[in-house]
């Protein structure tokens, strides 16, 4: 007897943190069930990408249940910037080793921001999902036990920052064997886990957790930041594209914003002048007060049999090097990234949810629908508005659309992945005589993942940062 289940589908950064999800799916939850599972696993496999110490997004939407976005960004402190003095708190420049780049950050206490990822697991289980959290967190609580083997790709990142990886006592002694092929263990971030799944947003907003961070030296949060601090649930920036609704990331955060305005630009021209033209209208945009984030950024999309969608996008940005006392994990510095702090360090405003240019992203057609979203930084927006429009405009399938080249525009300078055409090549090199052809397919790019539903059921993980893509029944 031919079965009728219908399949689902799943892309993340790392082969576990996809595998966590299908066996959330297999046990019968729902996508919001799996990609909770699925941040929690990133935590093991991904801890350089993804934390408790730091922020994300999570769009959703299923045949009941309407679009939303959970925000669970940082929020700034809420001590006064002016009353700061830098040169008196823990607050430091490290330079990470990007190959052809570098790029400065600044580590220390003072470099964090309020956490929000409790706050959003909290938010997520109490309003989507259909399991119990100790089913969902359970995937990610064996495998911190038992340890996984680091690939490739994480050694990579953590060699870009073995700066901040070096910089404390305890990060060292945490991240003491995380190289490529060795076994990484971290049985108190499996405790962590484990107790947070039976607890609740008090249990880390107002209790022993909040309160060691608040009393560390130099650390610029106070305990009211903690106890004040909510996942906010607000309507996705929509843009309608022919038959298509484009959902994203809404304002206060940029990202979204700056993809539906590129897509506007595109109007009845999709060739790849009108593209970099596009992607100069969103860098113009970019130099008015609007704000970024961040390398360190792992994403991760779910669409179950019952036709829900969800997308995810987490950042630790590059991590502050202070580890949380028994926790197992690090937290963030979004205080200490440029990007994010365009006007200059110390110059936020107090007790504001900190932009992004994160964007998880939906897709909704009347015959196939998608969950997108990536990594990359300031890379984001160029990144998932050249594959929507791949798969909008040009009706490339995922596949081909996550894997055809890319290129970035920022500042007047061009980046050019290898594949374009010659005559492409050409046009884009007359149009923007400042530029740089790259010789290979790079992580600088961003890392798509990303999951398409209905006619046909596809799960595609970028290979330029290792990703993984699962489809089951």
């Amino acid at each position: 007897m031919r079965s009728t289940a219908k399949p689902y589908a799943i892309a993340a950064g790392h082969e576990k943190t996809a595998q966590a999800a299908a066996e959330i799916l297999q046990q019968g939850g729902n996508a919001f069930d799996a990609i909770l599972a699925a941040m929690m696993m990133s935590f093991v496999a991904e801890p350089l990408l993804s934390s408790p110490g730091g922020g994300g997004f999570l769009l959703v939407s299923g045949p009941n249940q309407a679009p939303k976005l959970l925000d669970f960004f940082s929020d700034t402190p809420s001590i006064q910037a002016s009353q700061i003095d830098p040169e008196q708190v823990d607050f430091y420049p490290i330079m990470g080793d990007f190959g052809t780049r570098q790029q400065e950050f600044h580590i220390g206490h003072a470099a964090a921001a309020v956490p929000g990822v409790p706050a959003g697991i909290f938010k997520a289980h109490q309003t989507l999902c259909s399991l119990p959290l100790t089913a969902i967190a359970k995937p990610a609580i064996e495998a911190a036990n038992k340890g996984l083997q680091v690939n490739h790709q994480q050694a990579y990142v953590g060699m870009i920052l073995k700066p901040i990886l070096a910089s404390t006592t305890e990060a060292k002694t945490l991240f003491n064997n995380y190289q490529s092929g060795q076994v990484w263990q971290n049985q108190q971030l499996a405790r962590f886990l484990d107790t947070l799944s039976t607890a609740d947003h008090n249990w880390f907003y107002q209790g022993e957790i909040a309160k060691k961070l608040a009393e560390q030296g130099d650390s610029l949060l106070c305990p009211e930041d903690f106890t004040d601090y909510q996942c906010a649930v607000r309507e996705p920036l929509t843009l309608k594209l022919d038959t298509h609704q484009v959902l994203t990331n809404p304002p206060p955060s940029t990202g979204g914003y700056l993809i539906v305005e590129q897509l506007k630009r595109l109007k009845n021209r999709h060739d790849v002048a009108a593209v970099l033209e596009a992607m100069q209208h969103a860098d113009d945009l970019k130099r008015t007060p609007m704000t970024e984030v961040t390398r360190g950024t792992t994403h991760m999309s779910v669409a179950d049999s019952a036709g829900n969608l969800a997308s995810l996008t987490l950042s630790n940005g590059e991590g502050n090097g202070q580890i949380v006392p028994d926790c197992g994990f690090m937290l963030n510095n979004f205080l200490g990234e440029e990007d994010i702090n365009a006007g200059g360090f110390f110059r936020w405003t107090q007790r504001e949810r900190m932009k992004s240019m994160m964007s998880p992203t939906l897709i909704l057609g009347d015959q196939h629908q998608y969950a997108l979203g990536t990594g990359g930084s300031n890379r984001i927006k160029t990144t998932l508005f050249q594959v929507i429009n791949h798969l909008l405009n040009h009706n490339k399938t995922l596949k081909h659309a996550i894997e055809a080249p890319r290129m970035h525009y920022e500042n007047g300078h061009l980046d050019i992945e290898p594949g374009f055409s010659k005559d492409e090549l050409a046009t884009l090199k007359k149009t923007n005589p400042i530029h740089t052809e790259w010789h290979n397919h790079n992580l600088y790019f961003g890392g798509v993942n990303a999951v398409q539903t209905g006619q046909t059921t596809t799960a595609v993980g970028d290979f330029r940062r290792h990703g993984c893509g699962i489809v089951g029944v």
